[in-house]
């Protein structure tokens, strides 16, 4: 066991010269004093604030449950941790309106694949750790105020066109996320160790407050929220209370000396010249005033050590700037949704595919060049972007072609394309021209395993599929079928398949069905009379019939049964040869 006088020593030399100013700085006078006339906190800071940094709606609001995470980081500051409460406080909270219903797209559309493997965001290195559940649930719900879709639109652009403010961005993003990390529970086995935390959590919110002030005064995008709300903040008396106290504790004095060195470098003299001791913080108590103070508590009944004043001192000025944190953390989660968006679009282009924002308008008829699916980069495939255009928006495009020639993952591109449109980001393709839909139906079969409904043979299946999307498709929606009517035999299945295209033109939705009813699809572009509006579209071939993944004018002629079979064994002679190896 260590002498009792190393220990002391030990334990004196951890003590640091900021936890020493900071103690000489108070007195309990000043304490008491202080404590009865300090500044406003918590609901009443939340209520005064008149900038929320909101980034995803154009009327600002703060969504979070303020006054919840003030408790919560009160609770933090003093040493209990709450960083689980602050990365699940965006998950209930509500997103600006929407007319869409994410069940009918979002499983078929794999939108949390999307977000968890294509937008993935890295910073010098750095994997930033992102909210993935609710940047998934911003995606699927665009927003019905298409003035909110370009105002993300307009602040992604921002962030597209200038590398400087995009790089302050991922400064503040990385600021906010240490801070954030400050409220982690702690393994602080001291109280000087406790005193250095609380200390550096307020340094870390001070200079992100600096950085949001200093990096966004310049924009005129909803980027300038974040300046007028640090502007805000550094005018409260509860920021100027921050900034003196960690000013002070950074500049106790000022102190003159004088060192007298051998010849072998060694120092043979230190002398003290003058000590200047910084007076005009309001911090600051001269010695006498420290001194008569203590005594006047004492004889009061009062029994304060220097470590209790200054962790009392630390939780008056934090309880000036808590008020501030909820809004920040809620932009950080915000701020997630471009830095993801951008990342998406610079790792499509390292694959030399092209995004861009699309044209939104009810004229012109639908015009999409370069269109892929990002989904399939992380499968370590590159897509082969196809073109599509339509005359009229309010048309029924019926696709044919082999399995696995694209069809399917061509039609989840479509789908992908639209919401992201419509939630102000970038889309898939090198230009689009989109109708802006009031709603979307996905049903793709050709991803997995067809899904039975309970008691339901295919036919069942499929018949009820067919409801729901006459359930869930209004006027002018987009609607998305993948193999149409599989589960039929041909000829009641081709007559369902008529019924539903006579009937979808009453909704006038844009509407994209794959199906391999080659014949029947062939009869239908064959008649001149039909009053259909319908386009055809076929996975073209190249010379040696193999697919080319991309969709041109036409009908397929054929479904490459021959050539899938052949592809994955199904031969007559491979299928002999397994007969006669159990035959032996």
């Amino acid at each position: 066991m260590a002498p009792k006088s190393s220990t002391r020593d030990s334990r004196r030399a951890r003590r640091g010269s900021s936890l020493k100013a900071a103690r000489r700085a108070l007195s309990a006078s000043s304490f008491i004093e202080s404590a009865q006339h300090f500044i406003p906190s918590g609901h009443a800071g939340l209520a005064s604030l008149e900038t929320i940094p909101d980034l995803i709606d154009e009327q600002a609001t703060l969504a979070v449950d303020g006054p919840g995470l003030c408790g919560a980081l009160d609770f933090a500051f003093a040493g209990g941790g709450c960083l689980d409460t602050l990365l699940k406080a965006m998950d209930d909270v509500a997103l600006p309106a929407s007319d869409w219903n994410p069940e009918g797209y979002a499983e078929d559309l794999y939108l949390s694949e999307l977000v968890s493997r294509c937008m993935g965001v890295t910073i010098d290195g750095w994997t930033a750790p992102l909210d993935t559940a609710f940047l998934t649930r911003v995606l699927s719900e665009p927003p019905a105020d298409p003035d909110v879709a370009q105002f993300r639109r307009t602040i992604l652009k921002d962030l597209h066109d200038d590398d400087q403010l995009r790089d302050r961005l991922r400064v503040l993003y990385r600021q906010l996320c240490n801070l954030r990390l400050c409220f982690e529970l702690q393994d602080i086995t001291s109280r000087f160790e406790e005193t250095r935390h609380r200390v550096e959590t307020l340094t870390l919110l001070l200079d992100t407050i600096e950085t949001a002030s200093d990096g966004f005064a310049a924009c005129t995008s909803g980027l300038r929220r974040i300046h007028a709300f640090a502007a805000e903040a550094k005018a409260s008396v509860g920021f100027r209370r921050l900034q003196e106290l960690l000013e002070y504790e950074n500049n106790l004095a000022q102190v003159d000396v004088t060192l007298q060195l051998g010849a072998d470098g060694r120092v043979r003299k230190f002398g003290l010249m003058d000590l200047q001791e910084n007076q005009e913080n309001r911090f600051h108590v001269s010695a006498t005033k420290r001194f008569f103070g203590r005594i006047g508590l004492l004889l009061r009944g009062y029994r304060f050590t220097s470590d209790e004043l200054v962790e009392r001192w630390l939780d008056l000025v934090f309880d000036g700037v808590k008020h501030l944190l909820p809004p920040l953390f809620q932009l950080l989660v915000h701020m997630e949704l471009y830095l993801s968006a951008l990342a998406f679009r610079s790792l499509c282009e390292s694959k030399g595919l092209a995004m861009c924002f699309p044209e939104l308008t009810d004229q012109g008829g639908r015009r999409v060049r370069g269109l892929f699916n990002p989904i399939l980069i992380e499968d370590n495939i590159t897509p082969v972007p196809s073109d599509l255009q339509s005359d009229t928006f309010e048309t029924i495009s019926v696709i044919t072609g082999p399995n696995s020639g694209g069809k399917t993952r061509m039609l989840q591109a479509v789908g992908i394309a639209q919401l992201l449109a419509q939630g102000g980001m970038f889309v898939p393709a090198a230009e689009a021209r989109l109708r802006p839909a009031s709603g979307l139906f996905v049903s793709l079969i050709g991803l997995a395993d067809p899904r039975p409904e309970k008691g339901e043979g295919r036919l069942g299946t499929e018949l009820i599929r067919i409801r729901k999307m006459f359930e869930n498709s209004r006027p002018q929606a987009l609607v998305i079928l993948d193999e149409f009517c599989s589960g039929t035999n041909p000829s009641e299945g081709e007559e369902i398949f008529y019924l539903v295209l006579t009937l979808l033109p009453e909704l006038g939705p844009e509407v994209f069905i794959s199906t391999h009813f080659l014949e029947f699809t062939r009869r239908l572009s064959n008649d001149a009379d039909s009053p259909l509006h319908l386009d055809f579209l076929q996975v073209e071939l190249d010379e040696h019939q193999r697919p080319c993944y991309t969709i041109g004018p036409g009908v397929a002629e054929t479904s490459l049964a021959a050539q899938t079979a052949a592809r994955l064994g199904v031969t007559r002679e491979e299928l002999m040869e397994l007969i006669r190896r159990h035959q032996q």
